[in-house]
């Protein structure tokens, strides 16, 4: 219901800004990426590029060790041709070899006059992760330099390189607090929630940057409060009290939930001061997220009820007193069920269900107005109905006929809560889907539950095994990714899916393949179909045919002796994740790929991805390499 409230509110900031944190790897704003420079950010020098790929490429000569070829790299990067020295930073961050002798020279370099020199080595440092700790100090001197990239630079450093000290807490803070470029703000607020502090170390530092005009900093800051939970109520208590700050302390709080319970009493407080319809609304959808232990804010809530001004705020007052469930308010919401507001008409009984969960009456009620609601016009209301549906609790047998028929509507959102519902009515609802999946017309909505469901539906295999027989190829691959997320008990598939392993459409080919690596040595039935694979002309399927062997038979020399060569192929994919997942299949077969070392090596050091950097690094660890 709360996802709902917000979808049609459709003014929920946390909503729209959130994706600008998600996307980025935690502790690290999109500036830190070599070659992508921030907003305003000075772009790289073409010619340091140039010759940073040309010194990234290069390799130690023979019998040159990685200790002789940092130093040599080294040595360009302290003095001579500003380009040249700019090269030999970014190739030293690249390869991040000979820690020891490295960084403290590089920590000489944090104090160079040349200020690319300067933000370059200090990001060179954070490549250098927990081995570079010993920077912390000058690292933290940057944090007020005059220039804002150094700055910029010095923040990601010591978020990568892990330093947990209290002084570095306080100059992050600081730099939260007191910087005058958005951009130090975000990377400051990244690192400390990498380092996860004390909250009462920051917390005011974030209270600072919430009244930010930035809405990315603003975003940043609220993603981080929310991350201390239940810790950042008194911060968010001083917020609800500000103006400027309350509509984002209630998103906030809506986010935290439960563990934020102690705001109720500002919540009330606010509820019952604001003339603000937004912030009316806004504030009752965090008292709906604080669930019962918000009662407190019940007589503000019920307040609302009656307003007249908007009427999507009795809608929201309904949902906040059944997710609270009010004691106090059945009268006023058995009123509302007469309502010509068929939103508020709807909610009221949904609410009335979730306060009394065990009247019958009133959950046929709700049941019957929820469904009315799917059927309705507006698509605003058939999305609040389904997900109201699906956190009512009422039995499968009542809600699954009307969620089905709704299986034709052309709105993606309203197909999407309509799985959700039905996948939300767990077990009971399989053997409703595995009959719809003889019905060609209903197969892809079936397959979908079904795939949510994931081991839940381990009685659908025989259903979706037969379903294979007559659908076409989209549907067949989205079946085996149905067996996939089933895992290990969709084992009596395991016939069909070797069938398709050599099938001529990609999809049903490749979907089949990660079905069998997902089910492991149950699918051993299906070795020969793979060991075949191996031998197609297209590397990525081959290589995913070794992957899923890897799985079957991670203690088979035989097989692992086939296997092993594709793999070692995949390493050199432009594909990231084919040599992620060839990395991590190789570790499988730890004890046989002593061939794959030499390659790996090559991509724990020098891979663009950080993970497939990890992933390489983890397998030659278990080559013992």
């Amino acid at each position: 219901m709360k996802a709902s409230l917000r979808g049609w509110l459709c003014f929920t900031l946390v909503g729209a800004l959130l994706p600008l944190v998600s996307c980025a790897p935690a502790g690290k704003d999109a500036p830190a990426a070599k070659d992508a420079p921030a907003k305003n950010e000075p772009a790289e020098d073409a010619a340091a590029t140039s010759s940073a790929a040309a010194a990234k490429d290069a390799k130690p000569a023979a019998g040159q060790t990685a200790d002789d070829q940092t130093e040599k790299l080294l040595a360009a990067a302290s003095s001579g041709d500003a380009q040249a020295r700019y090269a030999a930073i970014d190739d030293l961050g690249e390869s991040h070899d000979s820690a020891a002798v490295a960084v403290p020279k590089l920590i000489l370099l944090l104090k160079d006059p040349d200020p690319k020199v300067c933000w370059r080595t200090a990001r060179t440092l954070g490549d250098y992760g927990p081995e570079a700790a010993s920077a912390a100090g000058d690292l933290r001197a940057l944090l007020t330099n005059a220039d804002p990239i150094i700055q910029y630079h010095a923040a990601v450093a010591l978020g990568e390189i892990g330093d947990r000290s209290d002084e570095t807490f306080d100059a992050l803070a600081a730099a939260v607090k007191n910087s005058k470029d958005d951009r130090v703000t975000r990377a400051a607020i990244a690192a400390l929630g990498r380092l996860q502090p004390d909250p009462d170390s920051v917390l005011d530092s974030l209270a600072v940057a919430l009244e930010s005009d930035d809405p990315a900093v603003v975003a940043i800051v609220l993603e981080s409060i929310a991350s201390h939970g239940g810790h950042a109520a008194e911060l968010l208590n001083r917020a609800l009290d500000n103006p400027d700050t309350a509509y984002l302390a209630c998103t906030v709080i809506e986010r935290i939930g439960p563990d934020a319970a102690s705001t109720a009493p500002s919540l009330a407080k606010l509820l019952g001061e604001t003339k603000h319809s937004k912030l009316q609304i806004q504030a009752l959808l965090a008292v709906g997220s604080l669930g019962p232990g918000s009662k407190a804010a019940e007589p503000a809530v019920l307040a609302l009820l009656e307003s007249s001004d908007d009427a999507t705020v009795p809608v929201a007052a309904a949902y906040a007193l059944g997710a609270i469930e009010a004691e106090e308010a059945d009268a006023q919401l058995e009123a509302a069920l007469d309502s010509e507001n068929k939103f508020l008409k709807m909610m009221a009984a949904w609410s009335l269900a979730k306060i009394h969960p065990d009247d019958q009456q009133a959950m046929q009620r709700a049941v019957k107005a929820l469904t009315a609601g799917l059927t309705s016009e507006d698509v605003t209301l058939r999305n609040a109905a389904a997900k109201s549906l699906q956190s009512l609790g009422a039995p499968a047998e009542d809600v699954a006929p009307a969620l089905i028929a709704l299986a034709g509507d052309k709105d993606p959102e309203v197909l999407a809560n309509v799985v959700d519902a039905l996948a939300s009515l767990g077990e009971s609802i399989v053997p409703r889907a595995s009959t719809a999946l003889e019905r060609p017309e209903m197969r892809s909505l079936a397959v979908m539950v079904l795939t949510q469901l994931g081991p839940k539906a381990s009685g659908a295999v025989p259903a979706l095994v037969k379903a294979l027989a007559d659908s076409n190829a989209a549907t067949k691959a989205q079946i085996h990714l149905a067996l996939a997320e089933i895992g290990p008990a969709a084992a009596p598939a395991t016939e069909a899916l070797a069938k398709s392993v050599a099938d001529k459409d990609e999809f049903v080919r490749r979907s089949a393949i990660f079905a069998l690596r997902k089910i492991g040595p149950a699918a051993k039935a299906a070795q020969p179909a793979l060991t075949a694979g191996l031998g197609n002309k297209d590397p990525f399927d081959a290589a995913a045919a070794a992957w899923a062997l890897a799985a079957i038979s991670p203690g088979d020399a035989q097989v692992a002796e086939k296997g092993v060569p594709h793999l070692i192929a995949g390493l050199k994919s432009e594909n990231e994740l084919a040599r992620l997942e060839c990395a991590e299949a190789l570790g499988v077969w730890a004890k046989y790929a002593k061939a794959a070392v030499p390659t790996l090596k090559e991509l724990a050091a020098g891979d663009d991805s950080y993970a497939v950097r990890g992933a390489a690094a983890s397998t030659l660890e278990r080559i013992g390499a």
